[in-house]
Formats: C-alpha cells, sequence, structure tokens
C-alpha cells in the first residue's frame, strides 16, 4: 500500500538533490506501520550551507509550488492542483496534516477518488492565521472554518492535545489523542541532577532564561522575553535569555537581535544557534527556567523535552500549554509585563517540587507509551482499509 503525507512543508535541497526537514522526525518509522511506500507531498526550498536532519531515502517527495501568496496563487494554484490530483488518483492511502492549504485542497480529489484518509490535528487555524498581519487577519475565519469542516467529515482524526484542539475541532469519527512529541524515557539520574542545581541555586546572582525555537517566526513571541529582560534587570535579577534555534527563511530575519540591541539588552541575549538532538539536553540543563512565550501552538515539543530535564517551564496559557505546566506557571501571550509577573511568580514558588512534577509529567510523553497508543488508533484504520 502507497500513503502520501500532506503538508505545507517546507522540505529543503541541497544542488546534489538531497532533502532535509527540521519538522517531520521519525515520520517514515510512524507510516510504515500504515504502508510499505511513503511520499511526502509539500513545498520544498534550496538551501545551501547549513543542513537540517536528512530526509529518509525511502520516502519519495513530490513538489507542490506555493500558492499561498496574493502574488503567487493566479499562477501556481492550477498548477498545484494538477499536481495534487494525480498524486491522489496514484496512490492509495493519505494522512492530512491540517494548517495546510496542500491539505485543504487535497481533500476534494481524496473525496472524488474515494480515497481513505487520516487528518492529523496538530494546531489551531484561527491562532496560526491571526496571528500573521493583516492578511492573516482577513483569512483566519474563512481558514477557521475551512479546517473545522474538514476535521468535522473525517471518519479518522489525530490530535496532539488532550482536550484543547479536540473542543475547537470536534469530530464525529474515530480519534486518538496522542501527541507528535516522543521522547525517551526519562532517567533518573536527570531528576536527581536538576535537584543539586536547584540546591546551590540563587536567582540574586544569575537567572538564565531560555526558549528554542525559530529565530524569525515572529508568532513564537521570544520578543516579549527580550523586553521583560529590562523589567527583571529592574528588579535586581541578573538575567541571560539564551536562544536556541536558526531560520526558516533564506533570508535571517534579525528582528530579535536588533530588538535587544534597541532594549539595551544585547549583552544579557545569547544567541545560541541551531542545536541538533544531541545537544538539546546540554541546553536544557543550562537553564533555570524555560519560557515558551508562543502566539500559537499546538502541543510544543520544547516543553516536553525541557520538563524531561527537570527544567521549571513557563508559558503562554495557550493551545496544548495548559494541558502540560501548572497554572502558576502560565501568562498570557504577547505581554512584557505578563512574562516578567510569571518568571518572579514562579521563583516564589517550590522549585524542587515543580522540577519533581514536570519530570513525572513528561514521562506521559515516553517512546513505548505513545507509540502503543497510536498504534492502536492505526489498527482500527488498517482493520477498515487494510494495507
Amino acid at each position: 500500500m502507497d500513503l502520501v503525507f500532506i503538508h505545507d512543508g517546507p522540505l529543503f535541497y541541497d544542488k546534489d538533490g538531497n532533502y532535509y526537514e527540521y519538522a517531520y522526525h521519525e515520520l517514515y518509522e510512524r507510516y510504515s506501520y500504515l504502508a510499505d511506500n511513503i511520499t511526502f507531498m509539500m513545498r520544498t526550498k534550496p538551501v545551501e550551507g547549513k543542513k537540517f536532519t536528512p530526509v529518509p531515502p525511502q520516502i519519495k517527495v513530490i513538489s507542490v509550488p506555493n500558492f499561498k501568496s496574493p502574488r503567487t496563487i493566479l499562477v501556481n494554484k492550477p498548477k498545484a492542483e494538477r499536481i495534487i490530483e494525480k498524486c491522489v488518483r496514484e496512490n492509495d492511502v493519505f494522512v492530512l496534516r491540517t494548517q495546510s492549504s496542500i491539505a485543504q485542497a487535497a481533500v476534494k480529489y481524496i473525496k472524488k477518488y474515494g480515497k481513505p484518509y487520516i487528518v492529523e490535528s496538530v494546531g489551531c487555524s484561527w491562532d496560526s492565521y491571526w496571528n500573521h498581519g493583516l492578511l492573516g487577519k482577513a483569512v483566519a475565519p474563512y481558514m477557521y472554518w475551512k479546517t473545522r469542516s474538514i476535521i468535522a467529515d473525517a471518519k479518522y482524526v489525530y490530535y496532539v492535545t488532550g482536550r484543547f484542539l479536540q473542543r475547537r475541532y470536534p469530530t464525529n469519527g474515530k480519534t486518538v489523542s496522542c501527541s507528535n512529541v516522543v521522547i525517551d524515557e526519562p532517567q533518573k539520574k536527570t531528576l536527581e541532577k536538576r535537584l543539586k542545581k536547584l540546591e546551590s541555586f540563587d536567582a540574586g546572582k544569575k537567572l538564565v532564561l531560555g526558549t528554542a525555537a525559530a529565530l524569525d517566526t515572529r508568532y513564537k513571541g521570544q520578543e516579549y522575553v527580550i523586553r521583560a529582560i529590562k523589567q527583571l534587570t529592574a528588579a535586581g535579577y541578573d538575567v541571560e535569555y539564551r536562544l536556541a534555534g536558526g531560520y526558516n527563511g533564506a533570508k535571517h530575519d534579525m528582528f530579535l537581535h536588533d530588538l535587544a540591541k534597541e532594549q539595551g539588552v544585547a549583552d544579557r541575549v545569547k544567541f545560541v544557534g541551531s542545536l541538533n538532538a544531541e545537544q538539546m539536553p546540554e541546553y536544557y540543563d543550562s537553564l533555570d527556567i524555560y519560557v515558551q512565550p508562543s502566539k500559537q501552538e499546538g502541543l510544543p515539543r520544547a516543553v516536553i523535552e525541557a520538563m524531561s530535564r527537570g527544567c521549571p517551564v513557563i508559558g503562554t496559557n495557550i493551545a496544548g500549554i495548559p494541558e502540560l505546566i501548572p497554572k502558576v506557571c502560565l501568562f498570557r501571550k504577547g505581554s512584557t509585563d505578563e512574562v516578567t509577573a510569571a518568571v518572579k511568580r514562579v521563583l516564589r514558588t517550590d522549585l524542587k517540587k515543580l522540577a519533581k512534577r514536570n519530570f513525572l509529567k513528561s514521562r506521559e510523553f515516553s517512546r513505548d507509551k505513545l507509540v502503543k497508543k497510536r498504534e492502536q488508533f492505526y489498527d482500527l484504520f488498517l482493520a477498515e482499509y487494510g494495507k
């Protein structure tokens, strides 16, 4: 059986025709449970110099031209439609990831040819578009309605949250609540290391905050933490903010660098670059508090990874974040004052207790538990459609 995973992407390719990704880890292993041959259909972009994670050579890639902007829609939409219809006609089953224009375009052909499919609900279309300027706000109501309609009509829906997306995008189909974030079973020695660090922690001497996210994706909200540094230093904290992450676009958006200079805190903001999976544990261990200041999310990987290191975490009260961390650790999105207040509030809590709580919560996302849950859902699909 041939399966196609459909999303906007992008994937990246080099001059030798090799493909790379930064957001689709382990999907080959996952979808191989459903089908023998796997194809990714999404937008692709050239990349030079830097490399992300190689796409497994067993995965076929179908490139769809970008038709999301007013500048490209008239020329590229007809081309994209032809590519999408041909792909649907020639393959067996499909996994559609929402917040994707390509996936939305594919639905009508999937229904036309009577092909089985699973919808993956990984984020909120309203939040995604509403936080992307005036044009985004203009299309947010339509995209919300479109996503809601697709999910409502789907026979199989995979939600990455436990409650949020289910309430906002309900369905009458068969469902599973199963995070896309899969981590290795957290080790007890990791928690012991964090607790030992907390014994000597003194926020008055040094306070290290951190966020792991793309630097040119404005809705990730790092700007509000940078703006909060002046307030925190005025309150007597010696703050350092470490940003892990690279750039999605070909051109680097220097907004965060410029903002740090404008705020007079450039010496306190450290851009540590893109870190690979092996480097991330050391990064989380270096932090006193992990901050997820996003304006939109599904169920953020970085929050779960930080929790698995016993790290105290604060984050916005949106999407699946309140399902992960206690209420005392939440703050309102888009507010510098709220970031400052949340940091102060968490520092007044029992950090050892919080570290233990986060560590234990992260175990719910261990590989063995989630794989078993996901495969039980896939078995329902295969019982109806076969492999």
